[in-house]
């Protein structure tokens, strides 16, 4: 799963369903057919103040960022392995945000 802007990836992550979820739910509208899709500026923001929130409230992890299950996804268990992609695609995304465009890309390829 990458993100990328004008087809260079910016950022990457390796079976980090809760995230991916949440590109689905978002940005393909509940679509999961490894099509590229734009992502705004805004949404960016949406799920970076969400990895914030995510990172500040261990025990609401499920409630604010769930996984979903499936073959290619890993584990679904809540773990510090979970803990470390949220902050990782705070990472990602703040870079994002410190260089505005207006819109980037999101795709996952199994």
């Amino acid at each position: 799963m990458w993100l990328s802007k004008n087809g260079e990836q910016i950022g990457y992550w390796r079976k980090a369903n809760a995230i991916h979820k949440w590109f689905v739910d978002n940005t393909q509208d509940g679509k999961d057919e490894c099509q590229e899709s734009d992502v705004s500026i805004e949404q960016i923001l949406i799920l970076y103040n969400l990895c914030k929130k995510v990172i500040k409230n261990p025990k609401k992890y499920s409630e604010l960022l769930p996984m979903q299950g499936g073959f290619f996804f890993g584990s679904t268990e809540y773990s510090d392995y979970y803990l470390e992609y949220v902050k990782d695609t705070k990472k990602i995304l703040k870079k994002c945000l410190n260089n505005p465009l207006e819109k980037y890309q999101y795709q996952a390829s199994w």
